[in-house]
């Protein structure tokens, strides 16, 4: 007799399932700081990336010492930052230029990052190495660019949720 009957293996079966799926979340700071937290390079992480927001290149002052970041945990959390990004008020206008303030604006026209921090969470992991979703900060505008194209997309909470998801779920769980 072994230790999992099969109720136990279909159980174990499912759960695996089930955390390989993509489940789309809300643009807010909890979601935001939770990936933030969880990719941040903890001692002993085998890869790490770079991400570094301020040089003086860019008409900044003095330049930040960046962040490190666990390259594992930052690529499994890729699609759920460009899902959150696509969140994004310029993002649903097709703005090439983001500004920090238009940043802190869901395509709802709500503010979502009250707490500076959990915009600038947001900006470190996008701007890592290993994604490179943002360029740096540039001061002349006290903003940034998207380096590569993000989908629009809703928010879990809008009532239009459902029949978008309906429509472009293939495309977030390939």
């Amino acid at each position: 007799m072994g230790i999992f009957d099969d109720d136990d293996l279909e159980f174990i079966e499912q759960a695996r399932r089930e955390a390989n799926e993509f489940k789309p979340l809300e643009l807010t700071e909890a979601n935001v700081q939770a990936i933030f937290h969880r990719c941040l390079a903890k001692e002993g992480a085998a890869e790490t990336t770079a991400s570094s927001l301020y040089f003086s290149s860019l008409g900044w002052e003095k330049e930040d010492d960046g962040l490190l970041f666990d390259k594992r945990q930052i690529r499994a959390s890729q699609k759920s930052l460009q899902y959150l990004l696509g969140q994004l008020k310029p993002v649903h206008e097709e703005q090439h230029i983001l500004t920090l303030e238009d940043m802190t604006k869901t395509y709802q026209g709500v503010i979502w990052a009250k707490d500076r921090a959990s915009l600038m969470q947001l900006l470190y992991l996008g701007s890592s190495d290993e994604l490179t979703l943002f360029a740096p900060l540039a001061a002349k505008w006290n903003g940034t660019t998207l380096e590569m194209p993000i989908t629009p997309t809703l928010s879990p909470k809008d009532p239009a949720f459902p029949a978008w998801w309906e429509q472009h779920k293939a495309e977030w769980e390939a």
